[in-house]
């Protein structure tokens, strides 16, 4: 149960962390002007597009479930 939580919450932060850099990403670019823009090859709207390929989306961490065997000498003991 706490690996699933703990997974859980790597893949939360690492989805913020990704999505935060392209924000950024997109900030910077909208702020320059048009003739900036221009000068590095870039138009308006391909702003957002830039900004999503420029970063590798994270994998997903997944919790193999695990078989958990029950010791037959202490049923009822606990």
């Amino acid at each position: 149960m706490i690996n699933k939580l703990v997974v859980a919450y790597k893949n939360f932060r690492t989805e913020m962390d990704y999505r935060k850099k392209v924000r950024t990403t997109i900030k910077e670019l909208s702020a320059l002007s048009n003739y900036e823009l221009n000068d590095i090859g870039i138009s308006r709207g391909e702003i957002y597009d830039i900004a999503i390929t420029s970063y590798n989306k994270p994998e997903r961490l997944v919790v193999e479930d695990v078989e958990i065997t029950v010791n037959e000498n202490l049923r009822g003991a606990v």
